[in-house]
């Protein structure tokens, strides 16, 4: 009789030893084929924050050794901006400058609470944020999705006077396409170091749209009080030229036929203040999701070793006391001249037979219960996550607080042929290595020493 035949046998007449493998295999694989699929849902999820982010790095302070300006703001020099920017590899970059201005003949948004006290509302009762930037339609912000021009166009490097408002902040004020928005330098702000009252008037050529996503503590956190303008208004504001002005930090963005590693080592090279400054992955901006993914990668390959470990135990475990129970068997097979390669491909097929109709029921379990684990875990991850960041201080609800701590809304799992074969070779690795462990001591004695030791 074929060593399939002796398995097929031995796994009928054996339905208790049977069911209770069948029951490990089936756990072992749901878990196996359930984390894969969050892995790899996980992984879709990072490939679509690469291309939000772009293949890219920033320049900005390094907070070991540059806290920047008063207020916690980068100190990045254009020179050194410039540097990187003529780098052949680099296709495109963002550069930002943070400034607080007050609006002239127009009214901040307010929240419904009484957010300043009377010293600070006569100082920043009007002011908005304004993000100086030599072009929008890469800017992170928007690239995120935290901020969707809604009408007109974005800002261009060309530019001079122009500005993109909140919808919001343009319905309040009876504001529109075409219409001239007057800004004047806050002087109370700290980082204006000139205490420039400088005046402008830059031309609105774009509308946007979005929320905060978390609860306001204050006006200047609202999405509808950050104003776009082009570098040079900026500049104006604070009274700044080229020769002294600081920037926020600068996006730079890699052409796609370029190596982003070696185009990020030759701006290493270059002679800039490195300890002072840093480069950063793009990715750092949507910092709260890729902690997310980050998480549930951890979480997904730690519960794939403890998976293997549980089967790799339990099965060794139970196959032990089974082998013990066929001394009689195997000796007796061993005495007819049946080879040991024989017994140990039956005791192998034994498995394969049994996982059979376990890998089946996994399928159909996973099916259910994968979207569910991905749910949970996810939830879990976020949680921590945000009380991390909490902690440190980053759970700001202003527009650049917001999304850095942006964590991943939704994961969509779903079992693929991939998730499922992974699940199901690494179940029968687990499988044959503990069938070897197991019958290996026994396979190596002759017949005679088997059947006499017999109890």
């Amino acid at each position: 009789m074929s060593f399939i035949g002796r398995a097929w046998r031995y796994v009928v007449r054996k339905p208790v030893r049977t069911i209770v493998i069948l029951a490990v295999l089936t756990v072992v694989a749901t878990v196996l084929m359930s984390a894969d699929a969050i892995e790899r849902a996980s992984a879709r999820e990072g490939a679509k924050v690469e291309a939000k982010a772009g293949a890219g790095f920033v320049l900005g302070n390094n907070p070991q050794f540059n806290q920047g300006t008063p207020r916690g703001a980068g100190t990045v020099k254009g020179a050194d901006i410039e540097k990187i920017a003529k780098l052949s590899g680099v296709k495109s970059y963002v550069a930002r400058q943070n400034v607080t201005a007050d609006l002239i003949d127009a009214k901040t948004q307010r929240l419904g609470t009484n957010d300043y006290d009377e010293k600070k509302e006569a100082q920043f009762g009007n002011a908005v944020n304004v993000w100086g930037v030599n072009r929008t339609d890469i800017d992170n912000n928007f690239r995120s999705g935290a901020l969707t021009l809604v009408s007109g166009r974005h800002l261009k490097p060309e530019d001079r006077n122009k500005a993109i408002i909140h919808e919001d902040l343009a319905k309040a004020n009876g504001l529109k396409l075409g219409s001239k928005l007057k800004l004047k330098g806050n002087p109370y702000d700290v980082d204006n170091s000139r205490k420039s009252t400088a005046q402008t008037e830059a031309e609105i050529v774009g509308l946007v749209r979005g929320s905060n996503t978390r609860q306001a503590a204050q006006r200047s956190e609202l999405f509808s009080n950050t104003v776009y303008t082009d570098l040079d208004t900026t500049r104006a504001l604070y009274q700044m030229n080229k020769d002294n002005e600081i920037y926020q930090d600068a996006n730079f963005f890699v052409a796609s036929n370029a190596d982003l590693e070696k185009v990020q080592k030759e701006a290493s090279a270059l002679k800039i203040d490195w300890q002072n400054y840093q480069l950063s992955p793009s990715t750092q901006y949507l910092a709260g999701i890729t902690g997310a993914i980050s998480g549930i990668n951890s979480l997904m390959s730690t519960t794939k070793i403890a998976a293997f470990g549980f089967a790799l135990l339990i099965l060794t475990l139970v196959l032990f006391l089974w082998m013990n129970e066929r001394k009689k068997e195997t000796g007796v097979l061993l005495s007819v001249g049946t080879s040991k390669r024989s017994i140990f491909a039956q005791y192998l097929c034994e498995l394969v037979v049994t996982a059979i109709p376990a890998f089946i029921l996994a399928f159909f379990a996973s099916r259910s219960i994968a979207q569910w684990l991905g749910d949970s875990v996810l939830s879990s991850v976020n949680n921590s996550l945000l009380q991390e960041l909490s902690q440190t201080g980053q759970a700001g609800a202003d527009i650049e607080s917001s999304t850095a701590t942006k964590t991943l809304d939704t994961l969509a799992v779903s079992l693929s042929t991939p998730s499922v074969v992974t699940a199901v070779l690494l179940t029968l690795l687990v499988g044959a290595i503990c069938v070897l462990v197991a019958s290996l001591p026994m396979l190596r004695r002759p017949p005679r020493a088997l059947l006499v030791d017999i109890k």
